[in-house]
């Protein structure tokens, strides 16, 4: 419960000073920080609401404020912060921060760009440079595959967290990122 009293306060001004114009943001945070200074719960509650009732009035922009913190909240809430927090913080609940990660690095959904640098390794792999500065290296060698620099390629996700490259001439080969 200790937490939340921090985490909320600290996440609203850090919302509302994003969504709002730099000159309110200012009194916004003069007007918090007193809230914050409150000891009672239920007088720094009423604080807190005035003062954003006082905001909603002359913005319009709040309206964004809850559905941007969602996704802020629940990323705050998952990642632990303090060593306390990190306690206990296997099995199941780290697998289930992983895979949120994993999601999230999947929506992109595929990549596309143009290859501007191609080397061979000692194994016959080759690595690939594409114009975005990202490297991508073959998992293993394919002596059908074949690149040349200018092409555009198109990198997608595959099964078990592997990606496919696809070259101009609809040929495919599991790679993974170097940079």
């Amino acid at each position: 419960m200790m937490i939340h009293r921090w985490i909320r306060p600290s996440l609203l001004a850090g919302i509302l000073c994003v969504a709002i114009p730099q000159a309110a943001a200012q009194d916004l945070s003069a007007a918090l920080a007193s809230c914050r200074a409150e000891q009672d719960d239920a007088l720094r509650l009423a604080c807190y609401d005035r003062e954003i009732g006082k905001l909603g009035q002359q913005s319009s922009v709040l309206a964004a404020a809850p559905a941007a913190a969602a996704p802020a909240a629940a990323t705050q809430a998952a990642v632990p912060q303090t060593p306390e927090e990190q306690f206990g913080y296997r099995g199941a609940m780290a697998r289930e921060e992983q895979d949120r990660a994993k999601v999230e690095a999947r929506s992109l959904g595929k990549l596309e760009a143009t290859v501007t640098g191609i080397s061979t390794r000692g194994d016959g792999t080759l690595v690939m440079t594409l114009d975005n500065g990202q490297v991508w290296a073959q998992n293993r060698p394919d002596a059908f595959f074949r690149l040349k620099v200018g092409e555009k390629v198109k990198i997608e996700p595959a099964s078990l967290g592997s990606f496919l490259l696809i070259s101009p001439a609809k040929r495919s080969a599991r790679v993974t990122r170097l940079q």
